[in-house]
């Protein structure tokens, strides 16, 4: 069996985990700083990797990766927006209120991360009384977390998990 070379190990690396950053890799490949560095630059260059650079913040990415996806691994890579995900995933329309209680977040930080994923329309809000949450793109959602997130499959109740077979 042959053995990995470090480039053919962080490509490797980036693509099971898109959306990762730099920290994350490099303690993941157990690699030094300035190595990864390096060969992070050198693949950019190339076009093997595309780098998301944002407050302060490196994320990198395979290049076949759309620019709905891209946002949409960064949330999936975030805990609370994962959570509000998942909450609309299984619950399909919920109340505010019902997002809060089901991710056992407070309502300042529930807002916030709503309001972003409104704005990015992955969620859309319906003008129910009171108003509801659903996901723009499940299919988009499911596939993402399937191909990349399948450990959130396996702990899922039974509603999520019928979701995901279902595409």
């Amino acid at each position: 069996m042959q053995k990995l070379t470090r480039e053919e190990k962080i490509i490797l690396g980036i693509q099971n985990n898109p959306g990762i950053r730099f920290r994350e890799l490099m303690k993941m490949l157990g690699i030094t700083n300035g190595i990864l560095s390096y060969y992070i630059t050198k693949l950019e260059k190339i076009g093997t990797v595309n780098v998301q650079r944002k407050s302060g913040v490196s994320r990198f990415f395979m290049p076949d990766l759309t620019d709905d996806e891209l946002i949409l691994t960064q949330y999936l890579r975030t805990s609370t927006p994962k959570k509000i995900l998942l909450a609309l995933l299984e619950g399909k329309k919920l109340t505010f209120k019902q997002i809060t209680e089901n991710i056992g977040m407070s309502p300042a930080t529930t807002s916030f991360y709503l309001k972003k994923l409104v704005a990015d329309k992955i969620v859309l809000t319906m003008d129910y009384s009171p108003k509801k949450y659903s996901i723009c793109n499940e299919i988009q959602i499911a596939n993402l977390i399937s191909e990349y997130h399948p450990d959130l499959i396996e702990n899922a109740s039974v509603n999520l998990a019928d979701i995901f077979s279902s595409y």
